[in-house]
């Protein structure tokens, strides 16, 4: 953003100021009446910039919650059910399973990271400093748009003023049309006269309707801005103040009181110190790589075989059959007790067999386990050194655009007590010349009505007799104005009285 952008939002923000706290209502005063607190109250609610703006506050909660669960255990279940076909080994017997076996598994697990360089602390700090950074950039594009609004507004109220200038030069030169034409007509004063007085007249009349357009073109711009249709949008109409309500503050005799307010409290310069803290903060994020990693897990499950059975009925031992031979005899498996005798190992059988319950098989299957790991970074293809050395860059970059917005805010302030000084003084000589003007148009006025000046010559002095009114009326306007803004800067509140 300019120098000049920056300094114009702080006019237009002041005129904003200075203009609602003579307009402001309790409420709109008619449907289609809207003051300029009125029109910003409106532009807050619907525009869809603040809404954008608003959630970017969301978005910063969110991820003020995500950095304050990164301290949180992880917890997961976890369910299967499948069937096996083929041989394969049961891992719940041991045995190898033939056919179709059916098999669940259930489980919870839970995971906390312990320690990984403090970057979840410094990620919740961050988190916090986003939640403070969304809010001055809601403030700020409000402010925006509020500057906007009171530049549209304030250019109505203009385009009036200069309305009403046309009205009243056109009234004026009709009665001298209506003067003039008694003259002719009586023969006391030249057709020539009356022709003057009557282009004056026409080009008074292209004066009010141009005049009029600007006014319909600077009531269109609001009505835009303010996304108004229908009805509202062609009933508009604006509650103009006073200009003689208008009252200038005292001017101070330096900028540093403005100055040193504004350091301190304007948000541009707040969301600047943000940005130095936020990439301080990256940095150590970064930096954090290089650390160890420490976390612990902890798993607990249960599972279900089709192929485990229980026997039923009564118990009978057998030798162990392992196989059999080429002469279909069997083979026994032979093993060997602790005095290096030599036996064959029974095993129990029954009557018949059931699958043991899925219950009871949850019960007697639990497994548990707890793991704790450590993950040490060595070397990672620079990615560490690369996020810390950009990170540096940030910081540097964030000190600077610092550096840079205090510069642009206080040549603003000092440019905008200067332009204070300078329309104080302008505004004596402006009333000095309207004076002038105002008497040297009333002599004029007199002496055409007399005879003794042609149209041209009262044509004349009626021009600048309007242009002094002009420079008069902005020049007010203009002082009214950059006294607020130092009023503004300096955190005073802005009255008109």
């Amino acid at each position: 953003m300019t120098l000049s952008n920056l300094h114009m939002q702080f006019v237009r923000f002041s005129l904003f100021l200075v203009a609602s706290s003579s307009l402001s209502f309790s409420n709109v005063v008619a449907q289609t009446t809207w003051s300029l607190q009125s029109c910003i109250d409106h532009a807050f609610e619907h525009n869809i910039q603040i809404k954008q703006s608003e959630l970017g506050n969301n978005r910063a909660e969110i991820n003020h919650l995500g950095a304050k669960g990164a301290f949180m255990p992880s917890l997961n279940a976890s369910g299967s059910h499948g069937y096996n076909i083929g041989t394969t080994i049961d891992p719940f017997t041991n045995d190898w399973a033939r056919g179709m076996t059916q098999s669940n598994n259930i489980g919870v697990s839970t995971g906390l990271t312990l320690f990984n360089g403090f970057r979840n602390h410094l990620s919740l700090k961050r988190a916090q400093l986003g939640l403070d950074i969304a809010s001055a950039n809601l403030e700020q594009t409000k402010n925006d748009l509020a500057l906007n609004i009171s530049a549209a507004y304030l250019n109505i109220l203009f385009q009036e003023e200069f309305v009403k200038l046309a009205k009243l030069n056109l009234e004026t030169t009709r009665r001298q049309v209506e003067r003039v034409t008694k003259l002719v007509d009586a023969g006391a004063a030249p057709a020539a006269d009356l022709l003057d007085v009557k282009a004056q007249e026409a080009s008074d009349a292209a004066s009010l309707i141009s005049s009029e357009n600007s006014k319909f073109l600077a009531e269109l711009n609001l009505i835009q801005i303010l996304q108004l249709e229908g009805s509202d949008a062609e009933n508009f109409k604006i509650v103009a103040p006073k200009v003689g309500d208008l009252e200038v503050s005292p001017i101070p005799n330096t900028a540093e009181a403005a100055v040193s307010y504004a350091m301190n409290n304007f948000p541009q310069i707040k969301a600047a110190e943000y940005g130095v803290t936020d990439a301080e903060l990256g940095l150590n994020i970064a930096k954090s790589g290089r650390m160890p990693r420490i976390s612990g897990s902890y798993n607990i499950g249960s599972g279900y075989s089709g192929n485990r059975q229980r026997g039923i009925g009564e118990e009978t031992s057998v030798n162990a059959v392992i196989g059999t031979n080429e002469l279909g005899e069997e083979l026994y498996y032979v093993g060997m007790d602790e005095f290096n005798n030599i036996f064959i190992p029974q095993i129990t059988e029954y009557e018949s067999y059931e699958a043991i319950p899925f219950m009871d098989q949850l019960n007697s299957n639990i497994n548990q386990s707890i793991f704790f790991s450590m993950s040490i970074p060595i070397f990672n293809g620079f990615s560490t050194y690369n996020n810390v050395e950009l990170a540096k860059v940030n910081v540097l970059q964030s000190e600077f655009q610092k550096q840079a917005t205090s510069q642009v805010l206080r040549t603003s302030i000092e440019s905008a007590w200067a332009d204070a000084i300078a329309a104080q003084k302008a505004l004596s000589a402006q009333d000095a010349a309207l004076s002038a003007a105002e008497l040297a148009f009333a002599n004029t006025e007199l002496r055409f009505e007399a005879g003794s000046v042609s149209a041209l010559e009262y044509a004349d002095a009626r021009n600048r007799l309007d242009n002094a009114r002009i420079n008069a009326m902005r020049t007010r306007y203009d002082l009214v104005f950059k006294s607020k803004i130092l009023d503004f800067y300096q955190g005073k509140a802005i009255t008109l009285r």
